[in-house]
């Protein structure tokens, strides 16, 4: 498997996500499904929260441990009851799209959860200008990473995914949008000024244009 990548530039999901968690009161219990190599524990630090973990991959969660109270080893569905049964903030960062069955299993998480438990997640947009372009010339080629990684098992719009939180009975307190992570297409947009110029420009226009520019949605929503 490919080393995954921290996506930790300033208008990331995972820098949005953390940028969220800074509302959250000090002592609540957020558990991060998918901690990857613990890019939001890192950016978490120091917040007094109580971070849980769980991440199927060894080798990762190896990496995130020393970032979280708790990290499990292995699958949503195998971790112990309390993790989920007991979290203020649940949060879903790049994960639902890599679920077999991502609507039951946000809904059970949903039906699990305490009443006014708060989701954070993200998914990538597969309406982004990129992909549109390409089934416009009859390509839809998968790659190692990015929108249309190998590993992922669905895809989504903003429609299709608003309407995943709805039928889960979540309501949006509020969402953003993400540009493409132009760094991680060439070094020159993070190694030269204008490279991190252009960088900054696309992130600056993207929120007008979200469903064609964006590269992921990414959501606060609330436990009805």
């Amino acid at each position: 498997m490919y080393p995954y990548q921290d996506k930790l530039h300033p208008w990331s999901s995972h820098s949005t996500l953390s940028r969220w968690l800074k509302d959250i009161p000090a002592g609540s219990k957020v558990l991060d499904i998918g901690t990857a190599s613990g890019a939001l524990g890192r950016l978490s630090q120091g917040m007094g929260l109580y971070l849980n973990g769980i991440e199927p991959n060894p080798e990762w969660a190896d990496i995130a441990r020393p970032y979280y109270q708790e990290v499990f080893t292995g699958f949503l569905q195998e971790a112990p009851a309390g993790f989920i049964d007991s979290a203020d903030v649940l949060v879903l960062a790049d994960v639902l799209e890599h679920l077999p069955e991502p609507r039951s299993a946000l809904r059970e998480l949903a039906e699990r959860s305490a009443p006014g438990c708060i989701f954070m997640i993200s998914v990538p947009n597969v309406a982004n200008l990129s992909v549109r372009l390409s089934l416009l010339f009859g390509h839809f080629d998968y790659t190692d990473r990015g929108i249309l990684d190998r590993t992922h098992l669905h895809f989504f719009t903003r429609a299709s995914f608003y309407q995943l939180l709805d039928e889960a009975g979540l309501k949006i307190q509020r969402s953003a949008v993400t540009p493409v992570p132009l760094n991680f297409v060439h070094p020159f947009f993070e190694q030269k000024p204008l490279g991190r110029w252009i960088h900054h420009v696309l992130a600056v226009v993207t929120p007008w244009f979200p469903t064609l520019l964006g590269y992921q949605f990414v959501v606060q929503a609330v436990k009805s």
